[in-house]
């Protein structure tokens, strides 16, 4: 990581101030690696400032983000006249709509699969053998050593420490780097704060919410779907821990969880779809981007969005859910028995070829 770090360093310092984009709804993992990398560039006097492209949904991010007092615009346009380049942590797809044609992208780091439509970046770190980008966040600051004061360093430790904590499931799926960075960060992590955050009791409308999976699954070759309707942008962040719940309770192997997303105010409706499995094999990945570029997967979950706005005003909202719900559920076993089929047929082709190589010593 030394040779990353010293790199990073490079790129950045050819800038005085810089933006930090969060596309996408902006999770524990995505604002903890960018409060992180605003403090480094703090140390090198350069300017940085974080702008999210969605609001916080649940309370337990708001109360993360309060308590360690993470500076961060959530929902507004940045103006990029006031930066030179820009900075996409998290998110597989770095080119981002009326920045990218205005900036260049110093750096994008993430832990997924690049997206097809990434944009050329002066620095790219993208590690699939991590379980969350604060883990390569954490790797780089312990490389390049920032003179950070005791205060900072210890928000910033508790913030890495968060977004590894809800991108692993709990510590549940961590990998090597995982456990590198968080033997770096854990001796100076606020365990107040994190145990704070971890004691706050589910909301009643996240639970209000989980109770109507039981009420309308469809069950197909082990996978569950779990349309929910209507959701507040509000509650969209809802969707991911209530594909979590689902996985664990209802005995599928893989479950999809959907819903549609509305926000008046700023005129959007999208469909949102969380996926969760207990496979360790499964590409959810590769079914997402089979589906749409506006998402993506890694080991064990994955999401994806799809834009609806033309039909935010339908006058048939029941009727055009009911005509969403049908397509996600026939594209989604579509795709599961494509990727099922796919494998099989390698598997065949590779005896094939060991029965030919058999056949061809004799």
């Amino acid at each position: 990581m030394k040779k990353n770090a010293a790199r990073f360093k490079e790129k950045v310092l050819k800038y005085q101030a810089l933006l930090i984009y969060i596309p996408g709804s902006p999770d524990p993992d995505a604002i903890a690696s960018a409060y992180a990398l605003k403090e480094i560039l703090k140390t090198y006097n350069i300017k940085a400032d974080i702008f999210a492209e969605k609001e916080l949904s649940l309370p337990q991010n708001q109360l993360f983000l309060n308590l360690i007092n993470i500076p961060v615009f959530f929902g507004k346009e940045p103006d990029t006249k006031n930066y030179e380049a820009y900075i996409v942590p998290d998110f597989q797809n770095n080119l981002v709509e009326n920045i990218s044609d205005e900036l260049p992208c110093v750096a994008h780091i993430d832990h997924h699969s690049a997206s097809s439509q990434v944009v050329p970046a002066e620095f790219s770190l993208i590690r699939t053998d991590a379980g969350s980008t604060s883990t390569l966040v954490t790797l780089l600051l312990e490389a390049l050593g920032p003179d950070l004061s005791y205060q900072d360093l210890v928000f910033v430790s508790t913030a890495l420490v968060y977004g590894i904590q809800t991108d692993t499931d709990q510590f549940h799926h961590i990998t090597r780097l995982d456990i590198e960075a968080l033997d770096f960060l854990i001796h100076n992590a606020d365990q107040g704060i994190l145990k704070n955050i971890n004691s706050l009791p589910p909301p009643k409308e996240l639970l209000g919410i989980y109770r109507q999976t039981k009420d309308d699954a469809v069950s197909y070759r082990g996978w569950g779907f779990y349309g929910l309707g209507y959701i507040s942008s509000s509650s969209r962040d809802y969707l991911a821990l209530i594909a979590d719940m689902v996985l664990k309770s209802s005995g599928h192997n893989t479950v999809a969880v959907f819903a549609l997303i509305e926000n008046p105010d700023k005129k959007e409706l999208y469909l949102d779809v969380s996926l969760r499995t207990k496979s360790r094999t499964l590409d959810l990945n590769r079914i997402i981007k089979q589906i749409t570029s506006n998402g993506g997967g890694r080991q064990y979950k994955g999401a994806y969005q799809v834009k609806l706005d033309y039909f935010l005003h339908t006058p048939e909202k029941e009727l055009f859910w009911q005509a969403v719900k049908a397509t996600t559920i026939d594209i989604l076993q579509k795709n599961r028995d494509t990727l099922y089929r796919a494998g099989i047929e390698n598997i065949y082709s590779a005896f094939k070829e060991k029965l030919a190589a058999i056949f061809n010593k004799d």
